[in-house]
């Protein structure tokens, strides 16, 4: 756990996404829930022991960033952007039923069994308090301001709390760890990093990595562009991505950084999915400029 401000704190070590909450005069503000069901269980306990959850922010719609709302009812009020909350279900079951994910968690997480599929905690609990571009929350003495910044997914949503000094970014930024482009539009990703500079903060919680400055801004766009220009590269010579894929993949001169929080296992597909995403991306860029 670290303190990243005055009352705010987030968690680097769990498995999935940086989970995050603000303690304000009136209750708790969380961002993101723990992917594992026994992290966000225990997080839900100590909290309630000392004030209310009032509200859960989800800043995109990937499995670990929305799989632990499950374990946060109650008066707690699940906030997103319209389109997280469109396509929740979608991305919940992304990777399977909970059949299949109680036979993953089995090897993976045994603490955890027990609470897949639990009737207290059924799995569904999207966004009910929804927004397009903008919302601001008001809890006790702190403002949430909610920002819709899409990039690394469309939903994308920033959470900047003024009182705090700081920015809870979601996927936005990976602080020194491997960027997931698998499914981001890089050029509006390029614009939310500008956005996320204008801000008057001191500290970036980013969606996974240690927290850090406005400094580090500058390096996450460098790791977006090194991969537009790579893929660009071979969509001018006409080559297609399984082409690209049977040759190697110079990924570390695009993105230096390993794979973080345990999501080691993904570093092939995720490279699979990062050059097919770019491919189809810049050639429908390059498509339509030519239409015009």
């Amino acid at each position: 756990m670290r303190r990243v401000g005055p009352n705010s704190f987030t968690e680097v070590y769990f498995a999935g996404c940086n989970p995050s909450f603000v303690e304000t005069s009136d209750g708790y503000v969380m961002i993101d829930s723990p992917q594992q069901p026994i992290d966000a269980v225990r997080w839900r306990e100590r909290m309630e022991e000392k004030a209310p959850i009032r509200y859960l922010i989800n800043t995109e719609p990937h499995g670990d960033h929305i799989s632990g709302n499950a374990y946060f009812r109650n008066e707690t009020r699940v906030v997103g952007q319209v389109q997280l909350q469109e396509c929740f279900e979608r991305y919940l079951w992304a990777f399977g039923s909970l059949d299949e994910k109680r036979e993953r968690f089995k090897e993976s997480d045994p603490d955890s069994v027990w609470l897949v599929g639990h009737p207290d905690y059924p799995p569904v609990n999207p966004p009910t308090m929804t927004f397009t571009d903008h919302l601001n929350l008001h809890l006790g003495n702190h403002t949430f301001e909610i920002i819709h910044m899409p990039g690394h997914t469309a939903p994308q949503t920033s959470v900047y709390v003024p009182q705090e000094g700081i920015v809870f970014t979601g996927d936005n930024v990976f602080h020194k760890c491997r960027t997931w482009m698998q499914e981001c539009d890089p050029w509006e990703w390029l614009e939310a990093l500008k956005s996320i500079e204008a801000l008057d903060v001191e500290t970036i919680v980013p969606g996974h990595g240690e927290p850090c400055t406005k400094a580090y801004l500058k390096e996450q766009a460098q790791i977006v562009e090194n991969w537009v220009g790579y893929i660009e590269r071979f969509v001018d010579r006409g080559v297609t991505p399984d082409e690209i894929l049977t040759g190697p993949i110079e990924v570390e001169k695009q993105d230096p950084y390993p794979i973080g929080q345990r999501l080691f296992i993904h570093n092939d597909r995720l490279t699979d999915m990062i050059v097919r995403n770019l491919h189809r991306r810049i050639l429908d860029k390059k498509e339509q400029s030519a239409a015009l």
